[in-house]
């Protein structure tokens, strides 16, 4: 019995030194920033207004952002764009309704999303956003999301590759489609996951409001999901200097939804789709890099925020919220502490 204790913790431990050598490579490359040549700013913030809005929607939708044609430089989104970015699409102008100011930001900034109307944009929420940004390569930016239609959301990405590109930035189309995927693909996912938690949380008596509350924070903590996902697969990378198998992306995958107190909402239908995503995180160029690790800390904060923020609201069933979420961080952190102690034990 002892044998095996010993084995089980020991495989354990190289598990959870990934985390450790992810942790390293963090502060080299915070160490190493002040010698990379900061990014200047574009000027003035560049708007890309989808072309589909009339004269009467564009105005309104500038109104919405609180701009005018002085204050910004102006472009357009159009179908062409929504093909060349995503990967899919007609062509057509008449599809792109929604509209982006886009603003560089000094290196370090991370990225940041708003959605001024939210009211419009009707199935992505501005966390949604930050993940494919940071896989499609876009570093220190702050994005501002209107559309005065209701539109889905999901093609506003396609204005802020466009205003890059306007800027003289280039962006990579493999990992803007695969971007792409990744918000189409955690967009259905968050789906199920509320889905699922609704049906299950029924005695909990929530208002309309607080359910509403609750579907964020389950979004939120999907985002989550995401970042522990690309972090863990770098680190193994790293680690053993070639890809993971489709085994190991899945204990991955298994691994962080568990972390984020998301395993008894997803589906079998759900980890695949989140398994398929992260091998295409693998063997696309740029996607786990130094560089892009360093954005997902910064978004990182920005999801745990959220869900905190979201758990603070919602009384005692938010409490059992962040409760659980604390609760599976602590046990990690336990865990780990117990393989520290049986190395530790062998060499004394």
């Amino acid at each position: 019995m002892k044998l095996h204790k010993y084995i089980l913790l020991a495989s354990l431990g190289l598990s959870l030194g990934v985390g450790l050598i992810g942790q390293t490579s963090k502060v080299q490359a915070e160490d190493t920033s002040s010698e990379t040549v900061i990014n200047e700013r574009w000027g003035k913030p560049t708007f890309v207004a989808g072309a589909g809005l009339n004269q009467q929607q564009l105005n309104q939708t500038m109104n919405e952002l609180g701009i005018n044609q002085d204050s910004v430089k102006m472009e357009q989104a159009t179908g062409v764009d929504l093909v060349k970015y995503l990967g899919y699409g007609s062509g057509d102008d008449s599809v792109m309704l929604s509209s982006v100011v886009v603003n560089r930001e000094d290196q370090g900034k991370g990225i940041n999303v708003k959605i001024l109307t939210p009211q419009n944009i009707t199935q992505i929420t501005a966390d949604q956003y930050k993940n494919p940004l940071v896989t499609a390569g876009i570093t220190d930016a702050t994005v501002k999301v209107a559309s005065v239609v209701k539109v889905t959301g999901e093609s506003a990405l396609t204005g802020v590759y466009k205003a890059f590109e306007a800027n003289g930035e280039t962006v990579d189309p493999q990992r803007a489609q695969l971007a792409q995927t990744e918000l189409d693909t955690t967009s259905d996912v968050a789906q199920s996951v509320v889905n699922n938690a609704n049906e299950q949380s029924q005695n909990q008596n929530l208002s309309d409001s607080e359910k509403e509350k609750a579907d964020d924070a389950y979004k939120a903590q999907l985002n989550q999901t995401l970042v522990d996902i690309k972090k863990d697969l770098a680190d193994l990378k790293e680690k053993q200097g070639e890809l993971a198998t489709k085994e190991d992306v899945e204990k991955i995958v298994n691994d962080a939804l568990a972390k984020n107190n998301l395993s008894q909402y997803v589906s079998k239908e759900d980890i695949n789709k989140l398994v398929a995503l992260g091998q295409q995180y693998q063997t696309t160029n740029g996607v786990l890099d130094k560089e892009s690790i360093q954005q997902l800390d910064k978004i990182s904060g920005d999801f745990k925020n959220t869900v905190n923020n979201l758990s603070d609201q919602l009384g005692k069933f938010g409490d059992s919220l962040k409760g659980t979420i604390e609760d599976n961080q602590g046990f990690f952190a336990n865990l780990w502490q117990q393989v520290k102690d049986f190395f530790s034990g062998l060499t004394n």
